[in-house]
């Protein structure tokens, strides 16, 4: 009779492998319970600012909630409804996108302008860039103050430019100028944003390409459109897409400025809702406007994913 012996090889790394300490393992059952409770807080943050004023908003835009009345009904979709037979509703998403088109494309061509300008060497091109970031460092609240002093009919500096050339002094704040004046006040608030953005596009492009294309006989123009242009339009793209939101749900300059006035010329959609809700005290009529506006700037961030997405890419 003979035995039979297990002769299976035992690897030398198992012989060496030795269990964790209870100590090891304590501190890092802990140190996962730790980062837990450290992230707690920023979550809980988010959930109360963020996450349940938007869930409750688009529960109350179902339901007739005014300040005149008892206690809320539900009343389905009839507020969407009401948005959709309302001139003045309408009227505000035409301002809007005139507002916003107008305002990203002229800043834009502003900040792209100067950036190409800005990528040059030259003295002082440091101090330079510091004064074209003014207007972006000052707050809104305090823009919008000393713009409404420069519109004034009397002693704004605007109108006695104007006057001094001999023209007839508009009025700025007017109904036939209002709605531009709020775009040129936008234009030079937000250029610095597209500046800024295009000019560290325009750094990124290797020289060597300049270099080389000029080598095989590329004038500037020629340079321009086919290195400068290709390259510089996904982060062009994204920095188009950022302001169009911004400019969309922008509140501050238009309230301070005009209120909406005259007579809705520049009655934006922000200022819309904002009247609906408190001015009428109409809360789910304009909660459900707020949830129109809501999903507008849920299509705008989803186009930024996507371009930056893409872009990220291309690079890798």
């Amino acid at each position: 009779m003979s035995l039979s012996v297990n002769r299976t090889p035992v690897s030398r790394s198992s012989l060496h492998r030795t269990e964790p300490s209870f100590g090891t393992r304590l501190s890092a059952y802990l140190e996962r319970r730790v980062a837990y409770l450290l992230v707690l807080p920023t979550v809980l943050g988010i959930v109360l600012v963020d996450v349940y004023p938007l869930l409750f908003n688009f529960w109350i835009s179902f339901q007739e909630r005014k300040i005149s009345s008892a206690a809320p009904t539900f009343v389905g979709l009839r507020n969407y409804q009401r948005i959709l037979a309302d001139p003045e509703v309408w009227n505000a998403i035409r301002v809007s996108l005139i507002f916003t088109f107008c305002s990203v494309f002229l800043s834009f061509v502003i900040g792209f302008e100067l950036a190409l300008l800005l990528n040059r060497q030259f003295k002082g091109r440091g101090i330079v860039r510091s004064v074209f970031i003014i207007p972006w460092a000052i707050p809104a609240f305090v823009a919008a103050l000393a713009w409404s002093w420069m519109f004034n009919d009397q002693f704004g500096i605007l109108s006695a430019m104007v006057r001094g050339l001999g023209w007839p002094v508009p009025i700025w704040l007017g109904r036939d100028w209002a709605l531009w004046s709020l775009i040129g006040v936008m234009v030079w608030k937000s250029f610095p944003f597209q500046l800024v953005v295009l000019l560290a596009g325009l750094q990124a492009i290797p020289r060597e390409q300049y270099e080389a294309a000029a080598v095989d006989g590329a004038n500037a123009f020629r340079r321009f459109v086919s290195i400068t242009v290709p390259l510089i339009r996904p982060v062009a793209m994204v920095g188009i897409l950022l302001a169009a939101v911004n400019a969309f749900h922008y509140f501050t300059i238009p309230w301070i400025l005009t209120r909406g006035g005259p007579a809705n010329a520049t009655n934006v959609i922000p200022i819309a809702t904002y009247n609906i809700a408190f001015i009428a005290g109409d809360f789910g009529y304009a909660a459900a406007a707020a949830v129109l506006l809501f999903l507008f700037i849920l299509v705008m961030s989803g186009l930024y994913i996507w371009q930056y997405v893409r872009e990220v890419r291309d690079l890798g």
